[in-house]
């Protein structure tokens, strides 16, 4: 995922929001309103109003973890320890953890047995699931690896952003197959590959090399997996400003369909053109997509949640969920034999998840992988013959400016394609 478009979700006071059972516009509206008000509010160092207006912005989506954790630290601030730890109480029952900030200041203020009931429940949350088995392993000088596709032979693509290239795989061995700097394309994004063809999507973005805001262009593009060869390019106007290609899907009917993470859209191909296909104001950042056969097209929002997108009409529904149930923070989505499987990157604990679905309600989810050793921020997935294959460890958190390595980070020695097996 590109993170410098990605919403912040380090659950803090500039947490974004999510999707509570039953939300709808007016709801979600009035909570973000209530919320910019209470960050206003904590900016000027006033601690009781600020509360005030998170428990208001609360009250309208009350199992919003960004929201519980406000209320949290804000109600630890104002020495309210059983209402902070009332917050904290709710936030685990989400199978989530808050920030090292927010357990600190609330540690502060609520009895030990509270707080070691709290440590107990955080431990349970963090828990391995799932086991880390190895597909393949991607060489270092593949830098933040992002994209993955996979051929009707089972041969494994890979695209990066700060390497700039799609990848071939053979085993250990990586054969560059497109050069983005050879058609500006950039850094490459999501992939997926339809009758033959590889397609990709491509952007400018503060980790691609020789960035500049602004500049170059944004789009998908058809490539020939076996020579390389770019058969087709589409292109969104006014350059990278405000919009970036992140992921897309190709439906059974051979539909292509592009998420913009910044523009809050999704683009459908139609000839040599993208065209607005959904573009709802309650989207946040359009990631993901997946195409379930009989019952519809999906959309993970890494703000929200997930929307059901109906072609037809071109009309945009988010799904409500669960009491107990976060799809904060989804980046990849994946239909792997009737399932739909999402990567949540943007909560602690990361997790790959199976959401469970009777009809347009979701019912719940199970983790299927959790903890991993060798993970480090995995981004986006692909149906295969044996399970589902993912980018376990993208390195995003490692890369910075054009590129470099942040200060005091060093990229692994090997990235893994991790493989959940059926």
């Amino acid at each position: 995922m590109n993170k410098w478009l990605a919403v912040a979700l380090t659950l803090s006071l500039a947490a974004p929001s999510l999707p509570a059972a039953g939300e709808d516009e007016a709801s979600f509206e009035a909570s973000q309103a209530a919320r910019a008000k209470g960050g206003e509010a904590f900016r000027a160092g006033e601690l009781a109003a600020a509360l005030k207006a998170m428990e208001e912005a609360l009250a309208f989506r009350p199992t919003h973890p960004g929201l519980l954790g406000n209320v949290a630290y804000l109600a630890a601030s104002t020495g309210d320890g059983q209402r902070a730890a009332e917050a904290l109480r709710a936030y685990a029952a989400l199978g989530l953890v808050p920030g090292d900030e927010i357990q600190a200041k609330v540690k502060e203020a609520v009895a030990y047995d509270a707080w070691q009931t709290l440590q107990d429940a955080f431990a349970r949350n963090t828990r391995t699931i799932g086991t880390a088995d190895i597909d393949t392993p991607l060489p270092a000088d593949l830098r933040l690896v992002e994209g993955i596709a996979m051929a009707e032979d089972g041969t494994l693509y890979v695209g990066t952003v700060v390497s700039g290239g799609i990848y071939r795989m053979n085993g250990h061995k990586a054969t560059m197959v497109v050069d983005a700097r050879d058609h500006e394309f950039g850094s490459f994004f999501g992939m997926a590959m339809h009758d033959g063809s590889l397609y990709a999507t491509f952007a400018r973005v503060e980790q691609t090399p020789g960035f500049v805001p602004g500049e170059g262009q944004t789009g998908l593009a058809k490539i020939n997996p076996e020579t390389g060869d770019v058969i087709t390019v589409w292109t969104l106007p006014d350059g990278t400003e405000g919009q970036q290609l992140a992921d897309l899907t190709i439906t059974s009917d051979g539909t292509i369909y592009v998420s913009d993470a910044q523009g809050k859209k999704i683009y459908r191909v139609e000839g040599d053109t993208l065209l607005p296909a959904f573009n709802h104001k309650g989207f946040m950042s359009p990631q993901g997509m997946a195409d379930l056969p009989g019952k519809g097209l999906y959309m993970a929002d890494y703000g929200r949640g997930i929307w059901k997108l109906d072609e037809k009409s071109g009309e945009a529904t988010l799904l409500d969920t669960p009491a107990d149930t976060s799809l904060l923070g989804i980046d990849g989505l994946v239909a792997h034999n009737g399932r739909l499987i999402a990567i949540q990157n943007g909560v602690t604990p990361q997790r790959i998840i199976e959401i469970h679905m009777d009809g347009d309600a979701i019912t719940g989810t199970t983790v299927l992988a959790q903890g991993l050793e060798g993970w480090d921020e995995p981004t986006l997935g692909v149906s295969g013959k044996h399970g589902i294959y993912y980018i376990a460890a993208s390195q995003w958190p490692k890369y910075g400016e054009s590129g470099a390595i942040r200060q005091g980070m060093e990229p692994p020695a090997v990235t893994p394609v991790m493989l959940i097996r059926d």
